[in-house]
């Protein structure tokens, strides 16, 4: 399966491969989270329900402003039940990943809407967690290392074609 990059910028890389919706965020904005919400809210009219979620926070990330965090919770309420995982791999150390950690949880709990979540350390563990719960149309679960692979991809794109500015 190839990664299909929908949006690129200097904050984040928003990307799907089938059904599971990929976020590679080095920084926050405002406008980014509605990207994001955009990209979700099309991926859940385009496969309806089954799809899934991977954020990866890299090092160093600031956290979202809180209109931001709004915004992002926002596509869990509006179509309860058509998100099936959501995984957040946060890969800094420290105050970092705790700090991430609180927010990715205050996220899920302003979505109001029970979704298997998994807080990581890795991507490769949030891919694992990940081809758990999402298949493909045919019922058949994904190998993890697809995942893995998409990540990789997107942010060979992203640090390649543009610089560190958020």
């Amino acid at each position: 399966m190839v990664v299909d990059i929908r949006q690129m910028n200097a904050i984040c890389v928003l990307g799907w491969v089938d059904r599971l919706h990929i976020a590679v965020w080095r920084g926050s904005g405002v406008d980014e989270s509605h990207m994001f919400y955009r990209e979700m809210k099309a991926g859940i009219a385009r496969f309806g329900s089954g799809v899934g979620h991977l954020a990866v926070i890299e090092p160093g990330t600031p956290l979202p402003p809180p209109e931001a965090r709004k915004t992002i919770a926002r596509v869990f309420n509006e179509h309860p039940g058509a998100v099936s995982a959501v995984s957040v791999a946060s890969e800094g150390q420290g105050f970092f990943a705790s700090a991430v950690r609180s927010v990715a949880t205050g996220l899920m709990m302003l979505a109001r809407t029970p979704v298997p979540f998994r807080l990581s350390g890795s991507v490769v563990d949030s891919a694992a967690f990940l081809s758990k719960h999402i298949v493909s149309p045919d019922g058949a679960p994904h190998d993890g290392r697809i995942y893995v692979h998409a990540v990789l991809e997107m942010r060979r794109k992203l640090h390649q074609q543009l610089p560190r500015s958020a």
